[in-house]
C-alpha cells in the first residue's frame, strides 16, 4: 500500500459512498489499524481518537465491538480506530496491552483515559469526556 493510499484509507473516520447518480453520502466507520505506523498516522490526522485493542478469539472483544462500532456513528469529531493485537504486535507491546478489549482515547498524542474490559457504560463515559474536552 502506498503511502497516499493509507493516508486516505486513515483520513478519518469517513467513508465516501458514491451512487451511480453522483450523490455522496458521509457516514463514521472504525479503521482497521495494520501496524505502527498507521496507529500514528491516524492520530496525527484527527485530533481526537479512540483506538479499540482487540483479538479475534476474544469473547468479550466480540460482545463490545457492535457497540463501539455504533458509537463510531454518533460522535462526530472523534476517530475510532481498532488494532488486532495478534495482527498489530508493535502496538500492543508500544501501548503496553495486556488485556483485551482495551481502549485508549487519544486527545492529540496525549493519552487521556485507558480502561480494559467490555464495559459499555465505561466506553461511553470515555468517549463522552474525549469529545467535551
Amino acid at each position: 500500500m502506498s503511502t497516499t493510499i493509507a493516508m486516505i484509507a486513515l483520513r478519518p473516520s469517513f467513508r465516501r459512498v458514491t451512487a451511480l447518480t453522483g450523490v455522496t453520502r458521509r457516514s463514521m466507520s472504525v479503521i482497521t489499524l495494520s501496524d505502527q505506523e498507521a496507529v500514528e498516522k491516524f492520530k496525527t490526522i484527527n485530533s481526537k481518537t479512540v483506538c479499540y485493542f482487540t483479538a479475534v478469539w476474544c469473547p468479550p472483544c466480540k460482545q463490545i465491538k457492535p457497540i463501539y462500532e455504533e458509537m463510531s456513528t454518533k460522535y462526530d469529531g472523534v476517530a475510532f480506530g481498532k488494532i488486532d493485537v495478534d495482527d498489530n504486535a508493535d502496538a500492543a507491546v508500544e501501548y503496553e496491552i495486556s488485556n483485551v478489549p482495551t481502549f485508549i482515547a487519544f486527545d492529540g498524542e496525549e493519552i487521556v483515559a485507558r480502561f480494559s474490559g467490555a464495559d459499555p457504560n465505561q466506553l461511553t463515559s470515555m468517549v463522552e469526556a474525549l469529545k467535551s474536552r
